[in-house]
């Protein structure tokens, strides 16, 4: 299997050639047509202590150029054709060897590729064409891939290949008078490769009978013959037939959710005698319910008849050779949830005919409409539901009450009807946080359908949100009623020493009770703006300082609401980039965030480290600003635009007399002043617009 030649080779390394024969032949053996090309190999090199493998093309390349590998141990593969379970007209060829590349040597590998895959034939009977207008037979693997040999199909006398260790047959053919009928499956155990399988069917003309033949077909693999005699009747007398009993199956089998007094009735009949009844489903939720995916009636045992009947299925003991029978599946069907469902019913007589149906078995609402889900926030929630008639019932809408109240309340709102999906939906406005309810649909001629509940979200809230509270530790002012409940903090502690608080109360000009006035500063070495955020003030870092952001909060509210005052000056302070700005007017600054931190935000204006609007940890904000003077205070509503509907895990709230502060640029006096704001949970308390930009539908 190896030779050697004399030569002066690189240490380390050696050579390969190949020599490839190739066996062609099944059992029982099949040979090439004479003349017929030699199917062309490629190779798989793959060192056995693991590395990359290598790719040959064409194992022919290395018969007059061997090739260089380096020394070690090898497995090499040689394939020809595709490398899929099953092909047509296309053979698989597998060849494997292990060979040793050792210094100054070229090794040859000697491999013998044979048939990968089990060869499948079939062969009709010439005389078939007279008695039948189609027949066809499938022949599949233990995975279910299939070779269909068809005469409509043309490929009768194709070769097929599967990979396969049995195979399975079925037999179906229509006769010139339409009768179908039906063999099989029948399964071959112990398939092996280079096996070749030949189904003939072919006539047994000793056995003739006056209106009727013997159909026998053989399984020829060499080893043994299988003979099968199938009775085929031409009279078309006595047909087997699948019928409903009032009613047309081809419109299927509805039955109300819950009806289980209803009757729908399959009758089956076979004058000639039942052979086999069988219902076959691939319905998960039939699975669930208890029925199998396979059900046998004839001679079917005792326990199966009564397991059937316990799941609602009007069925009896069938015999073989019985005439008649019948299903009601009307119980069942009450019992499974609501959708359409499809089972394959197939009735087969004792001369092999015929019969199937796949019917639809529909379960259906006994009321017009019902609620189907809801989707709470904290101070509304969006209600859906769904209706089952041709078009939306009359006077379709929702009534909602708190859960364990008496009376209901007729939704007054606007309802949204999606004609396409028989959905519709509202949103109920003007709900108590954490507060369970329930809803139902309702129509003009009925109202007691199901109930679906839900419970609202909490609507958290944020310390001194109005500003009221206020206390003074030295020079540095801080918007809290006492350090132990403190969330709000400015730059105050940092430019206190320098020049005093730039965030302080205002009692004159509020709202109500006490405001935020936030005054931009130069700070000897540095400008300052006023400002007030949510966090804390860490410390002086290099000539800027180290903030934390943020404060624990786990609601969704929807927007920021508030009052805010503005007197802007030009910018006489800059620093890079925004050296440009100079001598614009100044802006203000009030933006709020939802984020999913694990901890508070460290801001550092030294280091330019502050947190960016695109974020991931950022849920929702809202940013606003503005370089207009206002004449007095101006109410505003800012919506969160929402990214997704993940739970936050902090707040930010911050306002800023400039704008750019953080860049060190703004404007000395520019005076901005915040009071009363509050978080808005219903979305009943903002306009149609705001609503879209906050995204909640679409969450």
């Amino acid at each position: 299997m190896a030779c050697t030649r004399e030569a002066t080779l690189s240490q380390g390394e050696g050579y390969l050639s190949v020599r490839l024969g190739t066996d062609l032949a099944v059992t029982p053996v099949v040979k090439a047509e004479a003349g017929e090309p030699d199917p062309a190999f490629s190779l798989e090199i793959i060192p056995v202590k693991g590395g990359e493998t290598i790719q040959v093309a064409d194992y022919r390349t290395l018969a007059d150029a061997p090739m260089t590998l380096p020394v070690g141990d090898y497995t090499v593969k040689a394939v020809s054709g595709p490398d899929t379970r099953l092909s047509w007209e296309e053979p698989r060829y597998e060849a494997e060897a292990q060979v040793a590349i050792r210094p100054d040597r070229l090794t040859e590998a000697a491999l013998t590729a044979t048939l990968a895959r089990t060869m499948v034939t079939v062969e009709f009977d010439p005389e078939t064409a007279t008695y039948f207008s189609d027949y066809r037979v499938s022949i599949a693997n233990e995975n279910g891939d299939a070779l269909v040999f068809s005469r409509s199909n043309g490929n009768l006398s194709k070769t097929g290949y599967l990979a396969a260790s049995s195979l399975e047959w079925d037999l179906y053919m229509v006769n010139t008078q339409g009768t179908p009928y039906r063999v099989g499956p029948v399964t071959i155990e112990h398939v092996e490769q280079r096996q070749h399988y030949h189904l003939r069917f072919s006539f047994d003309r000793t056995r003739a009978l006056s209106g009727s033949s013997l159909l026998r077909v053989l399984v020829d693999d060499s080893v043994n013959e299988k003979e099968y005699q199938l009775n085929l009747d031409f009279t078309g007398e006595g047909l087997p037939s699948i019928s409903g009993q009032d009613f047309d199956l081809a419109d299927g089998i509805a039955v109300k959710k819950g009806d289980n007094s209803s009757h729908n009735v399959v009758h089956f009949s076979a004058p000639r005698g039942i052979k086999s009844l069988t219902l076959t489903h691939n319905e998960s939720k039939l699975l669930d319910a208890g029925l199998p995916q396979f059900v046998q009636l004839v001679d079917a045992s005792s326990a199966t008849v009564q397991n059937l009947s316990a799941l609602g299925l009007g069925v009896s003991a069938l015999s073989y050779g019985q005439t008649e029978t019948s299903v009601d599946f009307g119980p069942f069907l009450g019992t499974l949830p609501m959708g359409d469902y499809y089972l394959s019913m197939d009735l087969i007589d004792v001369r092999n005919r015929y019969s199937a149906a796949t019917v639809v078995l529909s379960v259906t609402s006994p009321v017009e409409a019902d609620a189907t889900s809801a989707k709470p926030w904290a101070e509304f929630a969006i209600l859906n539901g769904r209706w089952y008639t041709e078009e939306h019932p009359s006077g379709l809408r929702f009534q909602w009450k708190k859960a364990g109240d008496a009376n209901w309340t007729d939704y007054a709102g606007t309802v949204s009807y999606n004609d396409a999906a028989a959905t519709f939906s509202a949103e109920l406005y003007g709900l108590e946080a954490s507060t369970a309810y329930v809803f139902r649909a309702k129509t003009d001629k009925e109202e007691e359908n199901r109930e679906v509940s839900f419970t609202t979200a909490p609507a958290g809230t944020i310390p001194n949100l109005s500003f009221d509270d206020w206390y003074q530790d030295g020079k540095v002012w801080y918007a809290a009623s006492s350090s132990s409940n403190r969330v709000w903090d400015s730059a105050n502690k940092g430019a206190a020493k320098f020049i005093g608080s730039t965030t302080t109360p205002e009692t004159s000009s509020v709202i109500h009770g006490k405001a935020a006035r936030m005054e931009s500063a130069y700070a000897v070495v540095k400008f300052a703006a006023g400002n007030i955020y949510i966090g804390s003030f860490v410390g002086l870092a290099g000539l800027g300082a180290e903030l934390d952001w943020g404060m624990p909060f786990s609601s969704r509210p929807l927007a920021l609401h508030g009052y805010y005052k503005y007197s802007p000056k030009a910018i006489d302070y800059t620093e890079s980039p925004y050296g440009s700005k100079k001598g614009e007017m100044d802006a203000c600054s009030i933006k709020m965030y939802l984020c999913d931190w694990s901890a508070p935000f460290r801001v550092n204006t030294s280091t330019s480290t502050f947190l960016q609007d695109n974020d991931p940890a950022i849920i929702a904000m809202c940013d606003f600003t503005s370089n207009v003077a206002t004449d007095g205070y101006v109410e505003f509503t800012f919506p969160l635009q929402y990214r997704d509907a993940r739970t936050p895990k902090y707040v930010v709230i911050v306002g800023a007399a400039s704008r750019l502060g953080d860049y060190f640029t703004g404007g000395k006096g520019s005076t901005l002043w915040l009071d009363e704001l509050s978080l808005v949970y219903d979305a009943g308390q903002l306009s149609e617009t705001d609503r879209q930009l906050v995204g909640y539908r679409n969450l």
